[in-house]
């Protein structure tokens, strides 16, 4: 990742442009085939062989899918992080849990408990309540800092009951909203105002005004994801230096089983490594001069 100010140049542009393109498409396409792997009826009639040659899309897109490949001379980049090597309640060094209105707990690391399963990957996932009072529950995770980078994208698990209506399904009482700071961990704002945008796993409901919720009014994940489901956004990278939080908020109203998240990857591509090299011209793509020749002299 490069801090840099000066402003890129225009072939630069055009690689990011190019690289942004390939990237979302290939993303688009591995989530098409998790909602066709999804939508598909087994029965008894599939064969052995067509279970042989059958794709785990579901493994490719979760907690650790192929990062897509970056075009022309940008490097591909990884970032992972799974609590896996965490002692419960501990979380992982430099992220920060703050409760900002109601009780405790705050965001802890956790191996156990409501909702089930407690990880994707086992042990651990980070955990936070779901309790019947209004709360504003932060957690602020990684750092991120982006210049000559482009198509940057955010997988994550999470697993939620959350308070939610069960007559309307599209109206939630508590819910958790993905925010992004832009100006280094000072300001956050929700990823969509930030300039994100979710290629799969996006926001479910929107919570209701009358009830207390400091997210009143927005969209966010709500009612019961009925295990863990995968998050696919992507980040606007361009200049970009700041911070994820994940954020619970709850009302007055009742509360539920909580939220859980794990298996977090990040992939981007970085760019203005070395330089391209120049192609190596094909014979006949440049024709060689030929020396005239000398006339003869007249009789």
């Amino acid at each position: 990742m490069i801090i840099n100010q000066e402003r890129p140049p225009r072939s630069s542009r055009l690689r990011r442009l190019l690289c942004c393109f390939l990237i979302v498409a290939a993303s688009i396409a591995v989530v098409g085939a998790i909602e066709s792997s999804r939508d598909t009826v087994r029965t008894e009639s599939d064969s052995a062989e067509d279970d042989a040659r059958r794709m785990d899309i579901l493994a490719v897109a979760g907690p650790t899918p192929t990062p897509f490949p970056c075009p022309l001379c940008w490097f591909a980049r990884t970032r992972t992080e799974n609590f896996e090597a965490l002692t419960p309640p501990q979380l992982p060094g430099g992220w920060l849990a703050t409760n900002a209105l109601g009780p405790p707990p705050l965001w802890v690391t956790s191996d156990s408990g409501l909702p089930m399963p407690p990880a994707d990957t086992a042990p651990n996932a980070v955990f936070i309540d779901d309790p019947a009072v209004v709360s504003d529950k932060w957690l602020d995770g990684w750092f991120v800092s982006f210049f000559e980078d482009c198509c940057v994208l955010l997988t994550f698990r999470h697993n939620f009951n959350l308070e939610a209506s069960g007559l309307d399904p599209n109206l939630g009482f508590d819910g958790g909203v993905l925010e992004l700071s832009t100006d280094g961990g000072n300001t956050f704002q929700d990823i969509l105002a930030a300039g994100g945008g979710f290629v799969s796993g996006g926001y479910n409901r929107t919570i209701a005004t009358d009830r207390g919720s400091p997210i009143a009014g927005r969209q966010a994940w709500s009612g019961n994801s009925n295990g863990f489901i995968t998050t696919v956004v992507g980040l606007p990278a361009a200049g970009l230096q700041g911070r994820l939080r994940w954020r619970m908020a709850s009302d007055n109203s009742g509360g539920n089983e909580g939220w859980r998240v794990d298996s977090l990857y990040m992939t981007w591509c970085e760019g203005m490594g070395t330089p391209c090299p120049t192609p190596t011209p094909r014979r006949g793509s440049t024709p060689t001069p030929r020396s005239r020749p000398t006339p003869l002299p007249h009789p």
